[in-house]
């Protein structure tokens, strides 16, 4: 294997294994349901593994520019919808439709700049906010997997704030990208 393709191939692994999560998050088996929580770790990993080798080792392409930050988006966006689609009481709809209109302006905003032969300056709040998103994603999971939403007002309060978070995060830090790349 040519070692300057691994960082494309854990990206690339990221969108492939999207589907898996999904199945084996909507099925009734435990086990099925605790491989969801493994995939989407193992996909996290891949997240934070594929842009250290790239930078560490100059191994950074411009497929991998683009693919990277939309695996991300991919893998994102689909636990937020199936989180939201099991328990829309802990994620409401527009707080899921808040994050994908973000990713759809940032991800034109990049397309755009491309067209002007320009680059995407990267911002450290989006870093932060991919962070939050899959800490709160793995929460939330947890609870999935072992059965802990309990329906109680505390539980219910507890996810609806740290995902009111996620996006008042998640919109932040697309107004940086903005800010930084528009009028800067």
């Amino acid at each position: 294997m040519y070692i300057k393709t691994i960082p494309n191939i854990l990206t690339f692994s990221r969108i492939i294994f999207v589907p898996f999560f999904i199945v084996f998050f909507y099925s009734n088996l435990f086990y099925y349901k605790l491989l969801s929580l493994i995939l989407f770790f193992v996909c996290s990993l891949t997240d934070f593994l594929d842009g250290y080798l790239a930078r560490k080792y100059n191994l950074v392409t411009t497929i991998g520019k683009f693919i990277d930050p939309l695996a991300d988006k991919i893998l994102i966006l689909s636990a937020f919808f199936i989180i939201h689609n099991e328990y829309p009481d802990y994620i409401p709809f527009w707080m899921v439709l808040g994050i994908l209109f973000r990713d759809i302006l940032i991800t034109s905003l990049r397309l755009f700049l491309k067209f002007k032969n320009k680059s995407l300056k990267t911002s450290i709040l989006a870093k932060g906010k991919t962070l939050f998103q899959i800490i709160v994603i793995h929460l939330m999971l947890c609870m999935h997997v072992f059965n802990s939403f309990d329906n109680s007002l505390l539980t219910e309060y507890v996810f609806y704030t740290l995902m009111l978070l996620c996006v008042l995060f998640t919109v932040f830090s697309g107004l940086h990208y903005l800010f930084i790349n528009l009028f800067n």
